[in-house]
């Protein structure tokens, strides 16, 4: 009997050799992989090469990839590539689904998205494409459903991401350490990702403030993330930066830590899979109040440190942050509770076959639909409907893509649930400054080349060796 054949579209930023920079790419690059049991899954690459569009390739993974010639806006699939498969995964915020208003060949698409900054101009264009008898949108957290739901009230079906819970699993500490050449005698806190949805400054003075309440110098932040592997470098005495990590090194730094520290308010940031692969391996977790933390992240499996909005930057409790780790420091035998509720709550929520399973029955369902009939007189090049908060817009696909600002979902109401706070009460807040806010966060677009040029400045004011070797690298 034939596999029911997906075509896997859109941003998935994975460069067909393995890597992958961020973690939409690996729930993409994980996910596809896994469906690819009982779907034909091509992973499909775009590329200016005319001699390498139309060609496909095998992989060990268990999916294809099949590359295409670049297309212009709007996308223009022909009908022999659509009759290939039965449906189209398209991941992030490109507008694939635009061949629809120049095809008479309809078939069912799930769109998946990461963040609500991914949103903004993906929601107004996708109202318009989207057929709610014949389309599903899945979204990894309540918190992203309701900030889509504020603008357009489509159905959302929410699939949590997993992890292998057999890879990051509880593993010796001292052995790990001793192979990642970390102290085997100081309470690490641990941070793994990129570094520019981190608040580098935020990150170490927390540090600071927790060796000054507890007396002691045996506490130390080690980080780990980046594009080229490095030899480990000391920031500081009490600060290691390790750079890139191979994949099978991910489960044996984490398993080094004593405490996942993971300070980050970033607003490109929609799930969080490094604190649930740092669950996964039984660690208890410190991090933000900030929107897939906040489901992730039970009271029984780790800290969230409040957040707020003001001044259109977000806010984090920094005396939050110095709280839970004093306490997760002084308290070993809360780290263990917590560490083995934390990988419980993994196993029973956050595995690989669970969020595989949830996505097999729904494409399956997917695939059983009809075409919705006279889907023609609904999209048509020269009119569209756009549908965002009640109000409808009429337009061309052409005048639509080349002013998206026209029906511009705004960050501020997409983000708005995803802070604990409505408002600072009280003391110990602290403004997060990082790259990832910067590039993404309204108040920034006038001036973003001086806001860079000034952390840039005042980071390199405080760790040197830091900047240098990420230039180096």
């Amino acid at each position: 009997m034939r596999k029911r054949s997906i075509a896997v579209m859109g941003w998935t930023l994975w460069d067909g050799r393995g890597k992958t920079p961020n973690g939409a790419a690996v729930v993409t690059y994980e996910l596809t992989k896994r469906l690819s049991k009982y779907f034909d899954c091509d992973m499909i690459f775009e590329t200016s090469d005319r001699e390498k569009a139309g060609k496909i390739e095998d992989t060990s993974e268990g999916f294809r990839r099949r590359f295409i010639l670049r297309k212009r806006k709007p996308w223009l699939l022909d009908e022999e590539f659509l009759r290939d498969y039965d449906m189209i995964h398209i991941w992030g915020p490109s507008p694939i689904f635009t061949y629809r208003a120049f095809t008479r060949l309809m078939l069912p698409h799930c769109y998946t998205l990461h963040s609500a900054a991914s949103m903004t101009n993906w929601i107004g264009l996708a109202s318009a494409f989207y057929v709610p008898e014949y389309d599903l949108i899945t979204l990894g957290s309540k918190c992203l459903a309701d900030a889509l739901n504020r603008f357009w009230d489509a159905p959302v079906e929410i699939i949590p991401y997993g992890v292998d819970i057999d890879f990051f699993r509880p593993m010796d500490k001292n052995d790990c350490r001793e192979r990642l050449k970390i102290p085997s005698d100081s309470i690490v806190l641990g941070y793994l990702g990129r570094i520019s949805k981190l608040d580098i400054d935020l990150a170490y003075d927390t540090l600071r403030r927790v060796k000054k309440r507890l007396r002691r110098e045996d506490v130390i932040f080690v980080a780990a993330g980046g594009r080229r592997k490095i030899n480990p470098v000391h920031v500081k005495e009490d600060f290691i930066y390790l750079g890139y990590l191979e994949h099978h090194e991910l489960p044996l730094f984490l398993n080094s830590c004593d405490i996942f520290f993971n300070p980050t308010v970033g607003a490109r940031e929609g799930f969080g899979l490094t604190v649930i692969e740092a669950m996964s391996c039984g660690l208890p977790i410190v991090t933000a109040s900030w929107n897939g933390y906040s489901e992730t992240v039970s009271p029984d499996t780790g800290f969230r440190a409040r957040t707020c909005w003001k001044d259109g930057d977000v806010w984090i409790n920094q005396e939050d942050l110095v709280s839970a780790c004093t306490e997760l420091i002084r308290n070993e035998d809360l780290r263990e509770y917590m560490g083995k509720k934390a990988r419980r709550r993994v196993e029973e929520s956050y595995s690989w076959e669970r969020c595989v399973e949830k996505y097999h029955l729904s494409f399956l369902n997917l695939m059983r639909r009809a075409p919705p009939e006279k889907f023609q007189s609904r999209l048509r090049p020269d009119a569209i409907t756009i549908r965002m908060k009640g109000k409808e817009i009429s337009i061309s696909v052409k005048e639509a893509l080349r002013n998206p600002e026209a029906f511009k979902a705004d960050f501020e109401g997409l983000h708005k649930g995803f802070v604990s706070d409505s408002r600072i009460k009280g003391g110990g807040w602290r403004r997060v400054n990082c790259i990832d806010n910067i590039l993404n966060l309204p108040k920034y677009s006038s001036n973003m080349k001086k806001a860079l040029e000034n952390l840039g400045s005042q980071i390199n004011s405080r760790f040197p060796l830091l900047v240098k070797t990420l230039r180096e690298a």
